[in-house]
């Protein structure tokens, strides 16, 4: 599955339909789902088809009561390039925008 060529609604189709296969493949009913996780059965069914958004942390709730928050480690993960020369690079807090640079002044005749 490419969810680069999804749009964002197919993407959470696409999750809700590969969460309840990993639930039927892990052989676990809803209700255990619901009891260890703590959401509603109208959420769980919103999400597995696609039909309502939820909240990241209601995802995380679902994620950990699979077993699977781990597995969201993944996600975010940021590459570390190592080289026994170099120092280890740490990255920016923040991201500055470059500035511009001004033209140089000109006279009139100049141009």
């Amino acid at each position: 599955m490419n969810f680069d060529t999804m749009t964002d609604h197919e993407v959470v189709v696409a999750l809700g339909q590969q969460y309840d296969q990993l639930r039927r493949h892990k052989q676990l009913q809803d209700k255990e789902i619901l009891s260890l996780s703590g959401t509603s059965s109208s959420v769980l069914a919103k999400f597995r088809s696609g039909k309502g958004n939820i909240t990241l942390e209601t995802f995380i709730k679902l994620m950990r009561a699979l077993d699977e928050l781990s597995t969201l480690e993944d996600l975010l993960t940021v590459p570390e390039q190592y080289s026994p020369t170099a120092k280890k690079n740490t990255l920016p807090e923040r991201i500055h925008k470059s500035k511009k640079l001004k033209k140089p002044f000109t006279w009139g005749d100049d141009q």
